[in-house]
């Protein structure tokens, strides 16, 4: 149980502290916060730890594919915000995140 409050710790931390820097002007220092690999480095050695070298390898490949989808997300959002505000914004950019990856998960 210890370990999840960890996890909320290191989740929270990296939501706040890109919120601080981001609201104030440092795109680029909350960009690299919330994209600096350490969910993935936990996740990474938790998996390994947990379920093997399968596991950690079958993850990666994964997120491998998710990388379209995500940049696809995050270009919508960036275009659409000024335009149609942030909610219509995300919600489209959110589906479009959702229809590409369950099309390249079936089309792999």
């Amino acid at each position: 149980m210890l370990e999840f409050m960890g996890y909320f710790v290191v989740g929270g931390l990296v939501v706040a502290l890109t919120t601080y820097f981001g609201s104030r002007g440092h795109g680029f220092l909350a960009a690299l916060i919330s994209m600096f690999p350490s969910m993935t480095v936990l996740t990474f050695f938790l998996l390994y730890r947990y379920g093997g070298n399968a596991s950690v390898v079958g993850y990666a490949k994964s997120l491998v594919w998710l990388v379209p989808p995500w940049v696809m997300y995050v270009v919508t959002v960036a275009v659409f915000c000024e335009r149609i505000g942030i909610w219509k914004a995300l919600a489209i950019g959110v589906a479009l995140y959702l229809v590409s990856s369950y099309l390249f998960h079936h089309f792999r």
